[in-house]
Parts: C-alpha cells; sequence; structure tokens
C-alpha cells in the first residue's frame, strides 16, 4: 500500500472533522510560535549571564566609601592606596569602579574639534594600578605605567584655557575597539580625544588589551572599552576603592581591607562592601526572574496543548469505535490501529507546527521592532518545530492504544 492510500482515509476522515482539526492546528501553531521566542529570551539571558567580563572577578572586590558632610578625615587616595595594598592578601589596589558597576561611556573622537565620534565606548578610568586591578590582557603594544600618568591637579585646570592636548593620558584599548577606530593599521601611538570626568582630554594609546566587557548587554558593543588612568596621592576622593586578592582569597581577605579602610577614613561611610561576583548576581538578577517566569509560562502552553491533543484524540476514539470495530474484524492489527492514530495526529500537529514556524518568525519582528529583541536564529525555530511534533505524538499515544486495545466483538456490538 502506497503513502497516499495510506494518508488518504485520514484526510477524508479529518475533512468531516474540519473545524475541530483546524482549532487544534491553530493552538499547536500559536504554541509553537510563542514558545520559539520565549525560549530564545531564556537562552539569550542564559547566555549573557554566563559573558564573562574579561577580568577576575572571583578575586575582586569593590569598597565604595562615601564622605560624610561636616565630619572631618585624615584619609587621602594615595594613603588609602597603600593601607589596602598593606592588608595581607591583597595583590593591588586602585581608586575606580570594576565592571557591571558605574561604568560610563564616551564618545572617542579623531581631533579636537571634530562634530560626530569615531565609536563610542566605555571607559574604565581610575587611579594607578587600576590596570593590575582589574588584570589586563595585553596583545599588543605595552601597558600603561604609573611614571606616565597625569596628577588630579593636572586634569582639573580650565578647559576654557588649558587645552585638552595638554592634559593628555594614556590609554588601552580593547582590540575590538582599536580594530574599529583603526582598522588595517595598528592602534599604538594613535591620539584620541574625549571627554573623561567631563573634562576634555586627549588619549594616546599605548596598548591594546584583551576584551575587557563594562557591561553585558548581549551585543558586540559591550567589548567596545577604553582604560585610562590618572596619579592620585593627597586628594580626598570619597567613591569606588577595589582591591584584587590572590586567587581564591578574597573572602578572608575583603573583610581585613573594609575594616582597615574604615579605620583609615573615620569620616566616611561604606556604602558598599562587595565581591565581583555578587555584582555579577546583581546585575542578573531582574534576567533569573524572568526566566523563571518565562519556563512557567511555557510549561503550561506545553501541557495544554498536551491535553488538547491527548482529548481531541480520546473524543475520536470514542466517536469511531464502531469504525474500530469493523477494522479490527476485517483484520486490521492493533499496530495498524495504532499507526492511525499517530499519523492523522502527525498530519495535523505538522500542519500547525508549519503554520506555527512561520509565526514565529513573525512575533520576533514585532518583538524586534518594539523590544530590542535579537533575530530568531532557525536552530530554534527547528528545536521547537521538533519538541511540538514530539509532544503531539507522545499526547496522542494513549487514545491511540486504547483504540488498538478494543477487541473486534466488543467494538462490533457498541453500535
Amino acid at each position: 500500500m502506497s503513502l497516499f492510500d495510506t494518508v488518504r482515509p485520514i484526510l477524508s476522515a479529518l475533512r468531516s472533522h474540519r473545524a475541530a482539526a483546524l482549532l487544534l492546528a491553530l493552538e499547536i501553531a500559536l504554541t509553537l510560535a510563542v514558545l520559539c521566542n520565549l525560549v530564545f529570551i531564556v537562552s539569550g539571558n542564559l547566555q549573557r549571564a554566563r559573558t564573562p567580563t574579561g577580568v577576575p572577578e572571583s578575586d575582586i572586590a569593590l569598597i565604595q566609601s562615601i564622605g560624610v558632610i561636616g565630619a572631618d578625615n585624615p584619609g587621602t587616595a594615595g594613603s588609602n592606596l597603600a593601607t589596602l595594598q598593606s592588608v595581607p592578601g591583597v595583590m593591588s589596589a586602585a581608586y575606580g569602579g570594576p565592571p557591571l558597576w558605574r561604568v560610563d561611556r564616551i564618545g572617542l573622537f579623531g581631533s579636537v574639534d571634530a562634530q560626530q565620534p569615531l565609536a563610542q565606548a566605555y571607559v574604565f578610568a581610575g587611579s594607578q594600578g587600576l590596570n593590575r586591578t582589574l588584570g589586563v590582557r595585553i596583545v599588543e603594544g605595552r601597558d600603561i605605567q604609573d611614571a606616565e600618568l597625569p596628577g588630579v591637579a593636572e586634569l582639573a585646570g580650565d578647559p576654557a584655557t588649558t587645552p585638552s592636548a595638554s592634559r593628555q593620558m594614556p590609554a588601552l584599548l580593547t582590540a575590538p575597539l582599536a580594530g574599529k577606530l583603526f582598522p588595517g593599521q595598528s592602534a599604538i601611538g594613535q591620539i584620541l580625544h574625549a571627554n573623561v570626568f567631563g573634562t576634555p582630554v586627549s588619549l594616546r594609546v599605548v596598548g591594546v588589551m584583551a576584551p575587557v566587557r563594562a557591561a553585558i548587554t548581549g551585543r558586540a558593543e559591550d567589548a567596545d572599552a577604553v582604560l585610562t588612568e590618572f596619579r592620585v596621592a593627597g586628594e580626598g576622593l570619597g567613591g569606588g576603592y577595589m582591591i584584587r586578592s590572590r586567587p581564591g582569597q578574597l573572602a578572608q581577605v575583603l573583610p581585613l581591607a573594609a575594616r582597615a579602610m574604615q579605620q583609615a577614613n573615620p569620616g566616611h561611610v561604606q556604602q558598599r562592601v562587595e565581591p565581583m561576583t555578587s555584582l555579577r548576581e546583581q546585575q542578573f538578577r531582574n534576567d533569573a526572574a524572568t526566566n523563571r517566569m518565562l519556563l512557567t509560562i511555557m510549561g503550561i502552553l506545553l501541557t495544554v496543548t498536551a491535553l488538547g491533543v491527548g482529548g481531541l484524540a480520546s473524543f475520536w476514539v470514542q466517536q469511531r469505535t464502531k469504525q474500530i470495530g469493523i477494522r479490527r474484524a476485517l483484520g486490521a492489527t492493533r499496530g495498524d490501529i495504532l499507526r492511525y492514530f499517530q499519523l492523522e495526529n502527525f498530519l495535523i500537529v505538522g500542519g500547525g507546527v508549519a503554520v506555527g514556524a512561520l509565526l514565529a518568525f513573525v512575533l520576533n519582528q514585532w518583538l524586534m521592532q518594539h523590544y530590542e529583541l535579537d533575530r530568531l536564529d532557525a536552530k530554534t525555530v527547528l528545536a521547537g518545530v521538533v519538541a511540538v511534533w514530539l509532544l503531539g505524538q507522545l499526547a496522542v499515544l494513549g487514545p491511540a492504544l486504547r483504540a488498538a486495545s478494543i477487541p473486534p466483538v466488543v467494538a462490533t456490538r457498541s453500535a
């Protein structure tokens, strides 16, 4: 018997139940369209949560020390760095913020009077030792040296009277950013112009570093960053201080560093004392909650669809008891009955997933326009098609087995 001869009676039976079959196929199509996009969102969230920042997060911590209005404080930025570096287990310390915490994005210009930036990039700006504390890896050129850093006073000149060329700071670019700014040529020695902390400065590129991500949004621009440093000494700077511990010692070192910092700054309060792993957890806390909600919705969608497929199949088994009995009496085996219902369901689900695959891309286009979602990939849709198809076959298996188990005599007597 050819495949067409097998399918023809099934199609004929479905025409007599056209409305029910179309409604089930539509339910499957909508389920697949929504399922594919939800899976795509969840997988994107999980991928972002696993994306590294490019720094040794497990060994870096933030101590945010804020001055109290009216309180005298003997500590200075320079003495604070010395205090932190004297704590046993601290490898390096710096004034500045780590990735995932208040890193600004600035425009990089090719000249002082340029109107349009060459690129937008995240800027890590901090004191001497920032490069060592973040553990950046140089891939071209050299690292920033403390001896070449401008002091805070040099950067604090009046922008109206002091040209930005005289406020020059050494800088490191990430490799992706260097490729965008200077395609086909070396970035070493190039001069860029930007506003750092609201002050116009020129940035002299001394090296290119491996990607460091200030933020993790899933976009390629996350790896576009510039790192620059200035020299601190006797300035009373409150804000973020970072430490980098020896590998695996941060849990023991951080409380000691925070205590030493507070003793050196009695006029400050410590607003935050957190390891970078905690900053990452906070960064993706909303994504984790969103994932749980979306997974619940996916479970409900799949359950409702499975119940719909199984319920309709059970209803049709009850309606066709006599026909099943006649086929059994004419020599149809249990396997024939089982295959009939499986194939019938395969055709209904197949029509649903064909329409649902198209709807998935249509829904994705709408989400891209309104919620900046990335483009849905074909692999996710294909995986969704296979999953829904398998779900349909499993859902119809119970009613099909019940139909196949009906004895011919019992079936004919039920007429």
